[in-house]
């Protein structure tokens, strides 16, 4: 009987895992950035592809492989029309098709905006694979911008 009890005793002093953490780390916080760095490269690359930098297209094209195949369900763009930091508006896209100093700027602010969100998402982030992507686009972004 006092086996017993203590047995008792000692699981119930084991906490379970908190229920946003799933056994193989990719959680709400891992879908939620992979959903909105998707949602952004999407409306990103059409921005880009103004811009005259094969780099820009070809980073963000990658990205989108990578991102996409982190989903552990299908993708649905939950952020069509917002306008968020790092996110390219279609105002801001048609303007820039019509405008070089409306394109400089809007890259500009792409790049400096998106390596912010990535930089705080980073801390976020503990699911390794989701990280390396995360990683991945800070590294596009800093030598995007360092490019010009």
């Amino acid at each position: 009987m006092l086996l017993l009890a203590g047995v008792l005793l000692s699981a119930c002093r084991q906490e379970p895992p908190p229920p946003s953490s799933p056994p193989n780390g990719y959680g709400a916080t891992e879908r939620a950035f992979v959903e909105l760095a998707i949602a952004t490269d999407e409306q990103a690359l059409k921005l880009v592809e103004l811009a005259g930098r094969p780099e820009l297209v070809e980073n963000r094209r990658a990205e989108l492989v990578a991102l996409r195949k982190l989903l552990d369900a299908p993708y649905v763009n939950h952020h069509a029309g917002h306008d968020m930091p790092g996110m390219p508006t279609d105002a801001e896209i048609q303007l820039a098709s019509t405008s070089p100093d409306a394109l400089k700027q809007f890259v500009h602010a792409h790049l400096t905006e998106q390596l912010e969100v990535l930089r705080s998402a980073a801390s976020a982030i503990t699911h390794p694979p989701t990280a390396e992507v995360a990683e991945l686009m800070e590294r596009h972004r800093t030598a995007e911008l360092a490019a010009g």
